[in-house]
């Protein structure tokens, strides 16, 4: 196909399509011309799974180079490959921030949970920082929803976890990765956030039922 078809395809723009190339995100096309190139799934695909990444999962294109980075680092192991493909997707929280405190809490809520999480995991730094924003708007009693959260997001992984590793090879494993940490959390923000308006409209009893209802 061509870059008219490709972009048609795909939903990108034409010179959204030329930056991504610019930025080694998306592999060159097969020159047929000096100034023309044919493109196929595997670039229709490619820029599905960036638009996931960028649209969606509002990553940085620099997050998203270095997860594509990693993907493509073939002299890694598997186990490796797949955490800093994760990792990648994990926001970063301020620099400026003092976490020891925070910090502490998270490590000895692992050590009770007995959950094998490598020290350079950055969503132990992310974990923190939100503890510490609890801390700053005097929200401390919400702590006790660690506990519970940790149960949940346990329960989802051994769901998940086996999804992505039934998939056939290391590109296919990592794209499962990728897109469950996209649009899983996505699905998962959603839902909780339905979950939440059901449950406070029966504590409630509203008469008038939710906002916005008929």
């Amino acid at each position: 196909m061509r870059m008219a078809e490709l972009s048609q395809r795909s939903g990108v723009p034409i010179p959204t399509i030329r930056y991504y190339q610019r930025e080694g995100l998306l592999h060159q096309g097969q020159l047929t011309s000096p100034n023309q190139a044919v493109y196929d799934d595997a670039h229709v695909r490619r820029l599905s799974l960036i638009r996931a990444m960028v649209e969606v999962g509002e990553m940085p294109i620099a997050a998203v180079k270095a997860l594509f980075r990693h993907l493509e680092a073939k002299d890694a192991d598997e186990y490796t490959t797949l955490g800093l493909v994760q990792y990648a997707l994990v926001r970063d929280p301020p620099a400026d921030t003092d976490l020891a405190t925070q910090s502490e809490t998270v490590d000895r809520l692992l050590t009770e949970l007995g959950w094998q999480v490598r020290p350079d995991n950055p969503a132990r730094r992310l974990l923190a920082s939100a503890l510490a924003t609890l801390d700053r708007l005097g929200q401390q009693d919400l702590l006790g929803l660690l506990t519970p959260y940790a149960a949940a997001a346990h329960e989802l992984a051994e769901t998940e976890v086996p999804l992505a590793l039934d998939r056939q090879g290391l590109d296919q494993r990592a794209e499962a990765v990728i897109i469950i940490g996209v649009l899983g959390d996505a699905i998962l923000s959603a839902l909780r956030k339905l979950a939440q308006e059901d449950v406070t409209t029966r504590a409630l009893s509203s008469p008038n039922g939710p906002p916005g209802g008929a």
